[in-house]
């Protein structure tokens, strides 16, 4: 039998998840493309290398997170997403 406690995103004695998203855009509207990101993620930079991004977000729960990906992967200029989850249990 599944308890919450067997779910780590459902345990409340867990902090927060904390998801990595890297997503790739259009060149050249870096500047545009960071300000929207940010209104939705607790972090943002740009970065060399095959992203054009990195942003870090805490979330309470899954459908929060997927909403908020979906909002993410609406971005006009925002082309690719990925997604890196960490594992609450080993921070």
């Amino acid at each position: 039998m599944f308890t919450n406690s067997n779910i780590p995103y459902l345990d409340n004695s867990l902090p927060n998840p904390l998801c990595f998203i890297p997503p790739n855009g259009i060149l050249g509207s870096e500047i545009q493309t960071i300000a929207k990101l940010k209104e939705l993620c607790d972090e943002v930079q740009g970065t060399y290398g095959i992203f054009e991004f990195i942003c870090k977000l805490n979330y309470n729960n899954i459908e929060s997170f997927e909403k908020t990906l979906q909002k993410i992967r609406k971005i006009e200029k925002i082309t690719h997403t990925n997604t890196i989850h960490t594992i609450p249990e080993q921070s």
